[in-house]
């Protein structure tokens, strides 16, 4: 067995570093759920065996990094593959996931005399609406993430994301919808999203 696939540290940091495409630190530690001291500490080994690079203070995959991620996966996953409750609840999560592709154009843009224009965010009322369709869709995932995080603790750090990121939409920081360089609702869903996939040896359909 390979160190990547045993060492359940190096797994979900160098799986962090993939997702995000370049992370400093700190936002791995804090989307990892581990002490800084630990992933730099991984962030230094990782280095070591080529599957990443540190430069400016960020760490950024290299080539030899979503091989290395995809045969580890197949390794440290095979129970989470076999297990028919999250096999179900990942067939409604595509459904999911499509309401939410949809959602978030709604909150992009708007129909204007049926022709689609960029959402310039001046109708409050629209805006919430879209806004609780988003919230309702993350309740949704509740009991795959449950799932998931039986398998392995990492998933029980994407609610705390999600709810990080509504709790400041709540507060009229309305960039923590969809903005790409934030931990935004978006960005945290579509790293669910690709690890799911990851996990489950599977590619991306849409």
């Amino acid at each position: 067995m390979t160190a990547l696939a045993s060492d359940k540290t190096d797994y979900d940091v160098l799986n962090t570093v993939a997702l995000k495409k370049m992370a400093t630190p700190q936002v791995v530690a804090e989307a990892c759920g581990l002490p800084r001291t630990e992933v730099e500490a991984a962030l230094d080994r990782l280095a070591a065996q080529g599957l990443l690079v540190v430069a400016g203070g960020a760490a950024l995959p290299t080539d030899e990094a979503e091989p290395a991620l995809a045969a580890a996966a197949a390794r440290r996953y095979g129970a989470v593959r076999a297990d028919a409750e999250v096999g179900g609840l990942v067939e409604r999560f595509e459904t999911v996931n499509s309401q939410f592709l949809t959602t978030m154009s709604s909150w992009q843009q708007v129909d204007v005399g049926g022709r689609k224009v960029a959402n310039d965010h001046s109708d409050a009322e629209y805006d919430d609406k879209v806004i609780a369709r988003l919230d309702k869709l993350i309740a949704r995932l509740g009991p795959l993430l449950e799932a998931l995080a039986g398998h392995d603790a990492r998933f029980g750090t994407y609610p705390a994301r999600f709810r990080s990121a509504l709790e400041r939409i709540d507060r009229g920081e309305h960039e923590y919808v969809s903005s790409p360089t934030l931990d935004s609702v978006h960005n945290v869903w579509f790293e669910f999203h690709e690890d799911l996939l990851r996990t489950l040896g599977r590619e991306r359909t849409e």
